[in-house]
């Protein structure tokens, strides 16, 4: 049963009726007595509304009582919303009046939208709040016969059920743990480290989600046989939420002497402690803290402290917080199981030993099941005991197609322990985590915009404190970081599946989602409408996902008049024709998520939804917004982003009193901004802002605003009058993170392009190096990048030394990134900036040495950097190396590109990943002094004829090679052969290569080798192919000069996938494919030549994926064909001499996918019902017959 989280929405209440009495708002006098005795009677019911939350789920008639008192509040609060929101308009009413520019006219238009019809009188405010406030009453007086405890008299660990564990365990009911138990057991048998002193305890701490399997690891940490031997003493104590040190210290002491504790006084008990492991080793285990109170965990270990060295505290926690708090020294975060893990589990408890054999064609259906468990053992375990007395097809078939939380049996337990995690929480958070139910599963979460919905709907009281509430439940496991890419910057987040599953059980009825197989899909039929309207009197926050028609929106959800918030998944429709239908129904809407749907046009009537906070119309197709937006006085995030079609914003956003994040990023069309956009004060994210004055005014609007995240100005060209009266500073008390300068422009909507030569006429080149200079940015910046910039040199603050030294705005940059700053005449001075880790220099034509200037003075340089580009620097000669200091210790990146002349580079101690391409062969002499490289790519050397000496041999542990576009090199150096470690290999558009060396038989590391577009390669060396063992991958591309495979192919024995592409001389296949025992795909494409596939084919029974395309003189699939039993796919495509298909075919069980295309005849035989062959492929689950409809 769900939870009613009430009391969070009652704070926002009493604070906005607070409001009324601080002076910050008029209001009428009989309005104020009302609000007062509503402020007294919800203060009094607040004061047991932690009591009445944790007892609903025993109590049905105190739910019924909260959900009286919700509905109430909503009321309470959508009225003083009303109230509020008549004041704000009032006052951005009277500032329009004020403009000199169209008033006549957008004054008759914006009275339209403050008829009585859209804003009701303030003369029935009283009334209004007067009958709220008799339900109120009426509902307090109710509040009498539940005898709630107020929550000073109230410990909340009475209604929960304890768990207690101890270390007793089956091991052999344990799997997949072995590699987190190695990693565990390595920390705790080592000797201490990272403790304040030789005598402290180390502290481990296992975290992890409920049900995840941490004190079942702990169990085989504490009952492993080298634990017990390198241990003194063990002790294991279930601490649960109740963290009291007297009792957990008697605890303590129980394990420590084996004999009851009599003394009361904790001092006492403590030096009983401390006396009892004096001189021992031991490991302390903690299973299950939730403590967060460094005080209370300081009292707790200041006995344990002292004893023999190598002592060990191993803690269980579901709180990354927790962890801090213990200090822990190492924290293991505990993922989920693999899959088949996680089946063996569950196939234990679903199956005696005996019966596993008898239920086959139950496999499959459990294995779904499992799915659903996403790797939690607690799950798997779970759902496997409920199946075990389950044995008809049909229950297991109920089991897999429900939502985890429809079962019957089992709920308790899985849902115990998951909503244990959610009831520990404090009520604001339980509100915040509810709402995420709205996301669809697997939906990465963005934290910014979760902050900011959470605001839209006055969840958290500002964006800070919604940070920290979201830091809260990441904390405590609720939400997980996703891996990102290497190149990305961007940070998402996840709800596991089964987490995802525990808030929509705990939603309640203010949630919907309404989708294909939801309720509401069958609100269409009568019987179900009264019912479902009065359910949805209670929603007010709904999800439409809309991979199907707009007018399959049932009508009945317009009845849900209380909605606040309205989020379309998927829309493909264009919504503008309901748009005004939605506005008229849902007039208390806070959120509208209109993203991605096909939208040309904005109706003009969304200005009538005056409450909305957060609109988002990113990736639709709308060129402007009405003049009508200015009326939404409550916005506080206006989102734009990827509308590629629009082309500009009208003035009216400057009325926008409560905007604070207007999102425009990658609208190309946008032409510019509305003028006296600085009149926002409270905007915090303008991520894009267009210069458009030769005088810079609007730039210099700028410095009114505090811009927090990202920046970027474009057609800094523009500014050219004046430019001396542009106050300094104009960014340097911005809270930017990220900031980009443009001269020019790359937006498709501006008129003004304008090219290099343009930008780089002699006065404007003098007045950027000024612009440049008062543009200087902030000191938390830590992304900097410059476009464009006609200047011949850089102002102080980016080229002296001393200045990047002194000035704190370079202390926390990480990256830079110059672009087309073609006339400065050489590189800033960047050697001292502590924290740069990313660096790139491009298309600077003047520069031809990057000298000692580069690095500044001192005993390092780039002490942090670890990527860098030079990227078209066409005169760049020479590179020195540092004279007097280390310089580069962490770089592992390194890229060079179009760099024609630069023949010298410095030594990198640390280089692991090397780029060169189009540059001069002189410079891979200069890479040979390298040893640790790790990836080496080598592209574009148009009369590069050999590999310099000692480039590979220096390199041995080089584990990636490529070699691209060397038209004129003939062979590779012998010294390849040294490269044990190289696991891949790639030589593509080597005209001139030959033949490849013998000595690749010593690459007995290689899992891949490519070998692309090289017409002169005649075969592969027979003896080369006997070392391969490892090879996985072999592709061979457009090799016109290749007739044969090498026999030695047979050695391949780790061979998983071979492709054979564009070969137009191959005539055949080797006869000895069958010692390719692991080959799971082959590809065989464009070989005309080719007549017959190798009958030893047949027997290398592990081949899955067949694929045979332009093929014009293969005559026939054989009817050995048969015998590849795992064959799960068939592709044959432009082969036109194969004229049937084998009879064996008919046989292959495992065949999932076919396809036949381009093959007349064969086509012809197969097709469906009437083809004389069908009835071989009429069992193969995806037959594709003939081209596809274009």
């Amino acid at each position: 049963m769900e939870s009613l989280i009430v009391s969070p929405l009652l704070e926002v209440v009493c604070d906005k009726l607070a409001s009324h009495f601080s002076g910050r708002v008029r209001a009428h006098r009989d309005f104020k007595e009302e609000a007062k005795k509503l402020q007294d009677t919800l203060q009094m019911i607040q004061a047991v509304m932690e009591d009445a939350e944790q007892r609903q789920l025993r109590d049905k008639k105190i739910r019924v009582w909260l959900s009286m008192l919700r509905d109430v509040a909503y009321d309470a609060d959508d009225l003083l919303e009303e109230f509020r929101t008549q004041a704000l308009r009032k006052e951005c009413l009277k500032r329009r009046h004020n403009r000199n520019i169209r008033m006549k006219f957008m004054t008759k238009v914006r009275l339209t939208y403050l008829s009585l019809e859209s804003v009701p009188s303030s003369l029935r405010m009283p009334w209004k709040l007067r009958k709220i406030r008799e339900r109120l009453d009426d509902i307090a007086k109710d509040m009498n016969s539940f005898q709630f405890k107020e929550a000073t008299a109230y410990d909340d660990t009475e209604s929960r059920d304890k768990r207690e564990t101890g270390p007793c365990m089956d091991e052999s009911q344990v799997y997949g743990r072995n590699d987190d138990l190695d990693m565990i057991l390595d920390m705790l048998l080592r000797s201490n480290s990272g403790g304040s002193s030789s005598l402290d305890p180390s502290v481990l701490a296992i975290v992890g989600i409920g049900g995840i399997g941490k004190t079942t690891l702990a169990q085989l940490v504490y009952n492993d046989e080298r634990v017990t031997k390198h241990f003194d003493l063990k002790l294991w104590i279930s601490v649960y939420d109740n963290f009291n040190v007297k009792k957990l210290t008697v605890e303590m002491l129980d394990y420590a002497t084996n004999y009851r504790v009599e003394s009361s006084q904790l001092g006492i008990l403590q030096s009983q402690l401390r006396e009892a492991l004096c001189g021992k080793r031991y490991l302390l285990v903690l299973d299950d803290v939730w403590n967060e109170d460094q005080d209370q965990w300081e009292i707790l270990k200041n006995p344990l402290c002292g004893s023999a060295d190598g002592s060990k505290i191993l803690v269980t926690t579901r709180n990354h917080k927790v962890a801090a708090v213990v200090r822990a020294n190492s924290t293991c975060t505990l993922e989920g199981l693999a899959e088949d893990d996680c089946w063996t589990l569950f196939r234990r408890r679903a199956f005696a030993d005996d019966e596993e054999l008898q239920y086959p064609f139950l496999f499959p259906i459990g294995k779904q099941i499992v799915k659903k468990c996403k790797g939690v053992p607690l799950a798997a375990k779970i759902l496997g005991s409920l199946m075990r007395f389950k044995r008809e097809e049909r229950e297991w078939l109920h089991v897999q197609e429900s939502e985890l939380w429809d079962l019957d049996d089992g709920e308790n337990r899985l849902l115990s322990v998951l909503r244990l995690s959610y009831n520990h929480l404090p009520s604001h958070l339980k509100r915040c985590f509810a709402y995420c139910s709205l996301h669809p599963k697997g939906y990465e979460i963005n934290k910014q915009k979760l902050v900011r919905l959470w605001a839209a709907e006055g969840l958290i009281a500002s964006e800070h404190s919604g940070n920290v509430s979201f830091n809260d439940l990441l904390q405590m496991s609720f939400f997980h970081q996703v891996s990102s890419t290497e190149h990305s910057k961007r940070v998402e987040y996840k709800m596991h599946d089964l987490i995802h599953d525990l808030a929509k059980s705990i939603a309640g009825d203010e949630f919907l989602t309404l989708g294909h197989n939801s309720l509401l899909g069958g609100f269409g039929k009568s019987q179900n409408l009264k019912a479902a309207s009065n359910n949805l009197m209670q929603i007010r926050h709904a999800v439409v996902d809309c991979n199907f028609k707009t007018s399959l929106i049932p009508e009945t959800l317009y009845k849900a008049n209380k909605l606040r918030t309205l989020n379309l998944l998927s829309p493909m429709d264009d919504y503008g024709q309901i748009l005004p239908a939605v506005i008229s129904a849902f007039r208390h809407l806070r959120v509208l998520n209109l993203s991605g749907c096909e939208l040309e046009k904005l109706h003009r009537s969304i200005g009538g939804l005056i409450y909305l906070r957060y609109l988002d119309l990113s990736n639709t197709l709308i060129e402007t917004l009405p003049a009508t937006v200015g009326q939404l006085c409550n916005l506080q995030t206006l989102d734009l982003s990827g509308c590629n079609n629009l082309r500009m914003l009208p003035s009216e956003v400057t009325d926008l009193m409560n905007l604070k994040h207007l999102n425009i990023n990658n609208c190309g069309r946008l032409a510019h901004l509305p003028e006296h956009i600085g009149k926002l004060w409270k905007l915090r994210t303008l991520p894009l802002f267009i210069v458009r004055h030769p005088e810079g005014e609007d730039l210099e609007g700028l410095g009114y605003l505090f811009l927090e995240g990202e920046l970027s100005i474009k057609c800094l060209a523009i500014v050219q009058k004046m430019i001396d009266k542009l106050p300094d500073n104009l960014l340097l008390y911005q809270g930017l993170e990220s900031l980009k300068l443009s001269w020019g422009n790359d937006n498709e909507g501006k008129s003004e392009h304008y090219s290099f030569d343009q930008l780089v006429g002699g006065q404007l080149s003098a007045d950027s190096v000024v612009l440049l200079e008062k543009l200087q940015p902030n000191k938390n910046i830590s992304r900097l990048s410059i476009k464009d910039y006609p200047g011949s040199t850089f102002p102080q603050w980016i080229m002296s030394p001393e200045s990047c030294i002194q000035n704190p705005s370079f202390q926390n940059l990480k990256e830079l990134v110059l672009i087309n700053c073609r006339r400065c005449t050489s590189v800033p001075t960047l050697g001292k900036l502590p924290s740069l880790e990313y660096l790139s220099i491009q298309g600077i034509d003047t520069v031809v040495n990057i000298g000692q200037e580069f690095y500044g003075e001192g005993n390092a340089a780039f002490s942090s950097l670890k990527q860098l580009t030079l990227k078209d620097l066409c005169i760049l000669k020479a590179w020195e190396r540092a004279d007097t200091m280390e310089a580069f210790p962490c770089l592992s990146r390194l890229t060079i590109i179009k760099c024609p002349s630069l023949t010298t580079m410095p030594w990198f101690p640390s280089l692991q990943h090397l780029k060169f391409r189009n540059c001069s062969p002189m410079l891979l002499k200069s890479a040979a002094e390298l040893s640790s490289l790790s990836t080496l790519v080598i592209d574009v050397f148009p009369e590069l004829a050999y590999l310099p000496p000692g480039l590979l041999q220096n390199n041995t542990s080089l584990t990636a090679l490529t070699i691209s576009s060397c038209p004129q090199l003939s062979s590779l150096p012998w010294d390849l052969t040294k490269l044990e470690a190289l696991k891949s290999l790639t030589i593509r558009w080597c005209e001139q290569l030959s033949m490849l060396p013998q000595g690749i038989k010593h690459l007995t590391s290689l899992e891949s080798l490519e070998i692309i577009e090289c017409p002169s390669l005649v075969t592969l060396p027979e003896e080369g192919m006997k070392g391969l063992q490892s090879l996985c991958s072999l592709s061979i591309e457009n090799c016109s000069s290749l007739s044969s495979l090498p026999v030695g192919i047979k050695y391949l024995s780790a061979l998983e996938h071979l492709a054979i592409m564009y070969c137009p001389n191959l005539t055949c296949i080797p006869d000895n494919l069958q010692h390719l025992s692991t080959l799971r795909r082959l590809n065989i494409l464009s070989c005309p030549e080719l007549v017959v596939l190798p009958e030893a084919l047949r027997h290398v029974t592990s081949l899955q994926n067949l694929e045979i395309r332009s093929c014009q003189n293969l005559k026939e699939l054989p009817e050995w064909l048969s015998s590849l039993i795992l064959l799960r796919s068939l592709a044959v495509s432009d082969c036109p001499s194969i004229k049937s298909l084998p009879d064996g075919l008919k046989h292959l069980s495992a065949l999932q996918h076919l396809s036949i295309r381009d093959c007349p005849d064969l086509e012809k035989q197969c097709e469906k019902g009437t083809g004389e062959g069908w009835y071989k492929l009429s069992h193969i689950p995806y037959v594709y017959i003939g081209s596809p409809p274009s």
